[in-house]
């Protein structure tokens, strides 16, 4: 599954986090003064490690979205 998790502060803070957070396959982008992380995890075991992380880092996590899959059919 795919999800975006947006977190409060910038980009840049995330970065500095990087080494903790290298076990994850995250994209970071800016939105105004937040930062949305984009990541695909296999299961909500591993969802739950990456939010439980993010707030040990004290990264405050103010919305959470599941991307649906897109059947591109043939």
């Amino acid at each position: 599954m795919l999800y975006h998790i947006r977190i409060a502060g910038t980009a840049a803070v995330v970065d500095l986090q990087a080494a903790r957070l290298s076990s994850y396959d995250i994209v970071s982008a800016r939105v105004g003064a937040d930062t949305v992380l984009s990541c695909r995890l296999p299961d909500t075991a591993a969802l739950t490690g990456l939010v439980t992380l993010l707030n040990d880092l004290d990264l405050p996590v103010t919305e959470m979205a599941i991307v649906p899959d897109i059947d591109v059919g043939s």
